[in-house]
């Protein structure tokens, strides 16, 4: 329990400086919102710039920012002076269930990949396993993007919709934003399906270098586990290769791969921008490129980027634990 309280704390002076940072740098930048919220009006400029605050000292600015996030509001759009947080969970909710169906296959995939591997070495499994790891770390997601696209709909005719519902289906009928999560919880299974088929091929995309880097690490531990003195007295006790393997050597193997799939997973909610973008998804990288970098919309970046900051944190502090329950070793250090 301390040792949550304490990483939980360090949380807090992280985020204030990722705040700190991503705001000088959008304030630094040449131009702002109102350059091209209105360029009909540039007289409009100075007195929007003075109502929003903008001609105030930096650090005032950012405080006040601070002090709002707090209350977890972070502010209004400078575009259309909308709620900025109300879009901004709404899209983090599709980058997470995007990515958490992204390494769910990356693990399934790729552990079962570097498992074989390692039972296996120097053979055509072996092989077949580091060839599918290449090409999963060197093809391009945009180029695998858009051949899967081309691909599945105009020679196999999937019935593929740019959207993270299927069209009989309306946002309002969820009660959260989790819309695959809780259609299949909720046991609604024809509208899991729908959101499903949506889902599969940003998430087969997305999930290619995760899958690969699994793959290389797991069979890597494996083999490092499987040359220990106890996986070698294990199998001269007469035990089978595989009870060795599942038994003994795979749970010690699971910390570097534990590991390597946290840093995976925060990768994929702050880098899955060009596959929301190839597949139309509406997901949270997508949402800050098109409306803050584009219309230099500095609370929707500043926002984006602090949950995704927030994201990463949270997912190593989930890997932390796991250490614990993996190894007993941890638990007793911590």
């Amino acid at each position: 329990m301390v040792f949550v309280l304490r990483r939980l704390l360090f949380t807090i002076p992280l985020l204030l400086a990722v705040s700190l940072v991503v705001f000088a740098l959008a304030d630094v930048l040449p131009g702002d919102a109102a350059d091209q919220r209105f360029q009909k009006n540039p007289s409009l400029k100075q007195e929007w710039r003075e109502k929003r605050g903008l001609t105030r000292p930096f650090l005032v600015r950012w405080g006040e920012y601070v002090a709002r996030a707090v209350r977890l509001d972070l502010g209004e759009s400078y575009w259309d002076d909308s709620p900025v947080s109300t879009d901004l969970w709404r899209r983090l909710a599709g980058t997470f269930e995007l990515t958490v169906c992204a390494m769910v296959l990356a693990v399934l995939i790729g552990g079962a990949l570097g498992i074989l591997s390692a039972m296996y070495p120097r053979t055509p499994i072996d092989y077949a396993g580091q060839i599918v790891a290449l090409f999963g770390i060197s093809i391009p997601v945009f180029w695998l993007g858009m051949l899967l696209l081309t691909f599945t709909i105009n020679v196999l005719g999937f019935p593929f919709e740019s959207n993270r519902l299927p069209h009989w289906l309306e946002a309002d009928s969820f009660g959260s934003h989790l819309y695959l999560f809780e259609s299949l919880f909720t046991l609604r299974l024809a509208d899991f399906l729908g959101c499903a088929k949506n889902i599969l091929l940003p998430c087969v995309t997305l999930s290619t270098i995760p899958m690969a880097v699994i793959t290389r690490m797991t069979r890597s531990a494996m083999l490092e586990e499987m040359g220990r003195d106890y996986a070698r007295t294990a199998r001269a006790k007469g035990l089978r290769s595989r009870k060795v393997v599942l038994k003994h050597v795979l749970r010690n193997a699971l910390i570097p791969v534990t590991t390597i799939t946290g840093l995976q997973f925060g990768q994929l909610m702050g880098g899955a921008v060009l596959t929301e973008r190839i597949f139309g998804w509406p997901g949270l990288g997508s949402y800050v490129v098109e409306q803050a970098v584009d219309r230099r919309d500095t609370p929707i970046l500043v926002g984006g980027i602090l949950l995704i900051a927030a994201t990463f944190v949270l997912v190593n502090l989930t890997v932390d634990l796991l250490y614990a329950l993996i190894d007993p070793r941890v638990r007793r250090q911590a």
